[in-house]
């Protein structure tokens, strides 16, 4: 028997889910383990959610139930996302099991700087400490200077926010919190920005994070662990080969699929996130077993197979994210040479010997294979991330 495949949850959800009006017909009530559930289950794509959420009254996904309505930017606008009070109350049970491993409780006074308008994630922090007990200061983002000083007024312990804010915060006269909740942007994925944060704060708690307006949260730092840590009691988690949708095996690079357990309002079944990662089964860490070593690095777009191996444009982002003397713009030109794939990467700005050193050495991290060639430019004209010279 697979122990790494739920069987009793996905069952649940699916006898749930199978009637739902937009599964209606297209889902088994039970699978005897992944192969059947990966052959009879089809895969969601963001296309299908955005299509639906723009019928009247959000189509299948009506749900005279919901509580809570956030938004999110997909397909050229903003798609509601949908919540019961029973999905909210799941989601803060979940977070609640993360606070307690971080030692959390009501004598914290938690921060939060994310945004609150429209969007997700100030409410998604501020609703699971306060069900905590925790007291807290829904600041929201920007006026660096103000919320310095109302950290400082307020006793502030935990921080939730972005970590270049933070570090903003830092400068302006915060004081280091205990505890720091990291998101909206990359940060154990970027050395760069990971370290500035780690030196400013060097005796706080850093905890990444991921999560989707849609479905959140993914994963999250535990104690005792790398990387980040699947919610499995919410999502059952897999990653596929992005061009043909089979699952890949235990630690290969590929797409992020998800399906929600128990959820209610809005459930999305194997939906694929668009987000690279990779997958890995640990020991229990606060009991889970489910990790994202290296969080999330990348996105499916315009893919390129050199050398035998997939690469993607957003790679080249994680490599370069942080570096000094990178301006920005970047491209791998993929050309043949004596009958084999040659990489070359353009980067515009100046690198040092130290920078160059780091921009091969990520390369391979990233993608398992090495650059031939690396060069800097003080302009790169407009055109491909990838471009494929090979004829």
């Amino acid at each position: 028997m697979d122990m790494t495949f739920p069987r009793d949850a996905i069952n649940a959800a699916l006898g749930c889910i199978a009637s739902h009006p937009f599964y209606a017909g297209r889902l088994p009530r039970e699978v005897a383990d992944a192969e059947e559930f990966v052959a009879r289950v089809p895969l969601m794509s963001r296309k299908d959610l955005v299509s639906e959420m723009r019928k009247p009254g959000f189509g299948a996904f009506v749900c005279p139930q919901a509580v809570r309505m956030n938004f999110s930017p997909m397909g050229g606008g903003l798609v509601p996302i949908l919540h019961t009070a029973g999905d909210l109350a799941r989601i803060n049970t979940a977070a609640d099991h993360q606070l307690s491993a971080c030692g959390i409780g009501p004598d914290d006074v938690c921060v939060v700087t994310f945004g609150y308008h429209l969007f997700v994630a100030g409410l998604f922090y501020q609703s699971q400490m306060e069900a905590r007990g925790v007291t807290c200061v829904p600041a929201g983002p920007g006026e660096a200077d103000r919320t310095a000083a109302l950290c400082r007024d307020a006793g502030m312990t935990v921080l939730a926010g972005n970590p270049s804010f933070a570090l903003r915060l830092l400068e302006a006269g915060m004081p280091a919190p205990r505890v720091f909740f990291a998101g909206g942007e990359p940060f154990t994925g970027n050395r760069t920005l990971y370290a500035a944060v780690r030196r400013a704060m060097p005796d706080t708690q850093l905890i990444d994070s991921f999560s989707l307006s849609e479905v959140l949260p993914v994963a999250r730092t535990f104690p005792g662990g790398e990387g980040v840590h699947v919610f499995d009691e919410l999502l059952y988690a897999e990653v596929i080969d992005p061009e043909t949708g089979v699952p890949v095996a235990e630690g290969e690079r590929g797409e992020l699929v998800l399906t929600h357990l128990g959820k209610e309002a809005q459930p999305l079944v194997r939906y694929r996130t668009g987000d690279l990662t990779l997958l890995r089964y640990t020991a229990p860490v606060h009991g889970r077993r489910v990790n994202l070593p290296r969080v999330v690095f990348g996105r499916t777009d315009e893919m390129v197979k050199a050398k035998g191996v997939k690469l993607y444009p957003s790679e080249l982002r994680a490599v370069l994210l942080g570096l000094p003397g990178v301006r920005g713009a970047h491209r791998l030109r993929v050309s043949s040479r004596n009958g084999a794939d040659h990489l070359t990467l353009l980067v515009e700005g100046q690198l040092d010997d130290d920078a160059s050193e780091s921009v091969h050495r990520s390369f391979k991290s990233q993608t398992l294979v090495s650059l031939d060639a690396l060069e800097t430019v003080e302009h790169l004209p407009e055109g491909p991330v990838m471009l494929d010279e090979r004829t």
